[in-house]
């Protein structure tokens, strides 16, 4: 009985050593055609959505992303044929947003039920959802301008919401 306990241990011991010296995969692997060090890409549709279609906006194998996910955009690439462009973006990267400019602008996950279109369930005028863009501040640099006030709605309020999506 005692030496049945002790190969036990033994088999245990070697079993724990052996998973722990093979590296775990990433709950975001990349598919087996991506390169192992091309970054994530995102994008903004280039569709309008009310909120209540937010989750379901993106293309296949992207997911309506959170600005946890995106915001240090050196580390992403913007798809410029999915995603929304406008004037200089064309080359590079994702539209801007000024204060005559809307194009930039798009629904994102914050984390908070507060301001989510009731979870992006909601395409009523009289719920508000969270809205981000990127924008140049006063030092030049870009920046990313995170706020509420978007009624979910937003297609019959006539503005250019769409949704910043990233690859799963």
């Amino acid at each position: 009985m005692r030496s049945s306990r002790l190969l036990l241990a033994v088999l245990a011991s070697i079993f724990l050593l052996s998973t722990a010296s093979t590296p775990a995969q990433s709950a975001h692997a990349s598919s087996p055609s991506a390169k192992a060090d091309a970054p994530r890409s995102f994008y903004l549709t280039k569709g309008r959505f009310n909120g209540g279609k937010a989750l379901t906006a993106c293309t296949t194998g992207y997911h309506m992303a959170s600005i946890w996910e995106i915001k240090d955009t050196t580390l992403l690439q913007y798809n410029n044929s999915l995603g929304r462009t406008d004037g200089d973006s064309t080359f590079g990267g994702p539209p801007s947003s000024t204060t005559t400019d809307s194009t930039g602008i798009g629904w994102i996950r914050t984390g908070s039920n507060l301001l989510s279109c009731k979870k992006w369930t909601s395409s009523s005028v009289g719920d508000t959802g969270t809205e981000g863009t990127l924008s140049i501040n006063g030092t030049g640099q870009p920046v990313w301008v995170v706020g509420d006030g978007g009624n979910c709605n937003a297609t019959a309020s006539g503005t250019h919401q769409g949704v910043w999506c990233v690859q799963n």
